[in-house]
């Protein structure tokens, strides 16, 4: 039987992209978590941290459109595991860097392959949803939550213990080729939607994907700002000791992870589009918390109702823009590349502001951009019907 053809059975995938997505979520907090520590030993500034930063989003930015014609052209499985691949190869090299040029660099290499492994799964995801014919990509990234709370919470215990940022990594880095390596055999060798046919070498948002792109955008902006800038929130705004510096992460993971988990339901329930909106508004109300409440407890409540609005929002654009495009993978990229552009403008920008005014400025605005951006809920309708691909193809 040939490779491209081979059918897994539905549930053994859904659990093998599970584990893909709490693999994916694991690494990128176990980084998000030790960013203070970073920012510290190589002794940064906000304005240099915030271009340090930047090189993780360049990493995605340059890989996601690659990666959406990959799939396409090689299948979700090769994209999947050559992100993986790359993705722990860089996470221990963050905490050996000598210099900010240098993490910078890893960082780079962090990005291309945490987004290469993002499309690669999303796309594994979205085959997988047609083939249950009902909403079940927002549970999956509620895999990607979970890993992201646990990596929080292994970051967090590490830094009560003083483990250095090295060995922390190289040890995260170990736990999640393992589990990998354990799911790989059950991953699906290729999208049946993709196989056979001509794929471009980029991927790209072009009519109906633009406007859920620029959802996708929003959300990716507010979470970038949440899981960066939290701690940093804490330490410099707030004031709290170095033990409580993490608690606004793991505040916006946690809740995050529980509305994700609820999500498909909801979704079901209400529509996507009432989702979508009422997401805005609840994030928006987060940030503007955190901004106007300097204290810890008003900063976990906020970044707590950050994590929840934000929840559901990329999720149901992915899904969406795997109808509306020709494959999963191309419509997955497509919208990806425009959205996570979030990741890309929000470190740099936020540093930059910060060095003139308080950060809790372009943390109200990041709020107002989310709401604002969000109102154009109608473009992923009908996201939870994941059987009605026919109907509207």
């Amino acid at each position: 039987m040939p490779a491209a053809d081979l059918v897994v059975p539905d549930r053994a995938a859904r659990a093998a992209v599970t584990a893909a997505f709490l693999a994916n979520g694991a690494a990128v907090a176990s980084w998000i978590a030790r960013i203070p520590d970073v920012r510290v030993g190589l002794e940064m500034s906000e304005a240099t941290l915030g271009l340090v930063l930047l090189g993780l989003a360049v990493g995605t930015i340059v890989a996601l459109p690659v990666a959406g014609g990959a799939v396409a052209r090689v299948g979700s499985r090769a994209v999947t595991l050559t992100g993986a691949v790359v993705m722990v190869g860089m996470l221990p090299l963050l905490g050996l860097a000598p210099s900010p040029p240098t993490l910078a660099l890893a960082l780079v290499g962090l990005g291309i392959g945490v987004s290469t492994m993002d499309v690669g799964m999303n796309a594994q995801g979205v085959g997988v949803e047609r083939t249950y014919r009902r909403s079940i990509m927002v549970g999956l990234h509620a895999a990607w939550s979970v890993g992201s709370l646990l990596g929080a919470l292994a970051a967090t215990a590490a830094v009560r213990a003083r483990v250095p940022v090295e060995i922390h990594l190289t040890a995260m880095a170990v736990v999640i080729a393992l589990t990998v390596a354990a799911a790989a055999r059950w991953v699906r060798m290729r999208d049946r939607a993709s196989a056979g046919t001509s794929a471009p070498r980029f991927a790209l948002p072009r009519g109906a994907l633009l406007p859920i792109a620029l959802i996708c955008f929003a959300s990716a902006v507010g979470e970038g700002t949440a899981s960066d800038w939290s701690g940093i929130h804490l330490a410099d705004v707030v004031g709290v000791p170095e033990s409580r510096v993490t608690w606004g992460f793991v505040a916006f993971t946690a809740a995050m992870t529980v509305s994700r988990l609820l999500g498909d339901r909801i979704t079901r329930r209400v529509g996507p589009v009432r989702v979508v909106r009422t997401s805005g508004l609840v994030a928006a109300v987060g940030f503007a918390l955190v901004s106007l409440v300097p204290s810890l407890p008003a900063a976990i409540v906020g970044f707590a109702l950050v994590g929840a609005g934000l929840a559901s929002i990329v999720p149901l654009c992915f899904s969406a823009a795997g109808r509306v495009a020709r494959t999963p993978g191309e419509g997955v990229a497509a919208v990806a590349t425009v959205g996570y552009a979030g990741f890309l403008a929000a470190p740099p920008v936020i540093g930059v502001l910060t060095e003139a005014l308080d950060l809790r400025v372009p943390l109200f605005l990041v709020g107002v951009l989310v709401l604002v951006l969000t109102l154009r809920s109608g473009v992923v309708a009908d996201d939870g019907a994941a059987g009605d691909d026919a109907a509207r193809a």
